[in-house]
């Protein structure tokens, strides 16, 4: 359907720590969006990171593969019209958008961190852009998209 989607996970309220998974998307141009919410307020007010598996391969689009959004004021065109590549970038190495694959989101707020593959070096590193300090996590995809989830970890950082 249009619109963005999130199935909220129950009693998944979280703030810092770590949140594992294995998404698999679709190569199919612009209609594959599949990633993570989390801080979650409702459908309309989350902070997501999220992946386009029909980029990641592409020379000339690979750099908009992982895109971090604040919703409602920062959605992916916002960010990347008032700050482009701050808030996207691609995966090295690149990732085959027709398999699995793993991400890890090291969130320590401000700081939020997004690993690809169990590659040590973050793919993307950002200062998360809302004040929400604590929320639900959900499985996420994007206008139309479909997305496959597996293998959730969520471990909230010591106090």
């Amino acid at each position: 359907k249009e619109g963005d989607g999130i199935l909220w996970l129950n009693k998944s309220d979280f703030d810092n720590g770590t949140i594992e998974l294995d998404l698999k998307g679709r190569d199919i141009q612009g209609q594959s969006f599949v990633g993570i919410a989390f801080l979650g307020q409702g459908n309309e007010q989350y902070d997501a990171v999220y992946f386009r598996p029909f980029n990641f391969k592409s020379p000339e689009r690979g750099k908009h593969s992982v895109q971090y959004i604040s919703m409602p004021d920062f959605d992916w065109s916002t960010l990347r019209e008032s700050k482009p590549g701050k808030y996207e970038n691609k995966i090295n190495p690149a990732v085959n958008p027709n398999e699995w694959f793993h991400i890890k989101l090291e969130i320590h707020y401000p700081q939020i961190k997004v690993f690809v593959n169990q590659n040590q070096q973050a793919s993307l590193s950002i200062e998360q852009l809302s004040t929400q300090s604590s929320g639900q996590v959900g499985l996420w995809v994007g206008n139309g998209s479909e997305g496959w989830f597996k293998n959730i970890t969520i471990s909230k950082a010591e106090k």
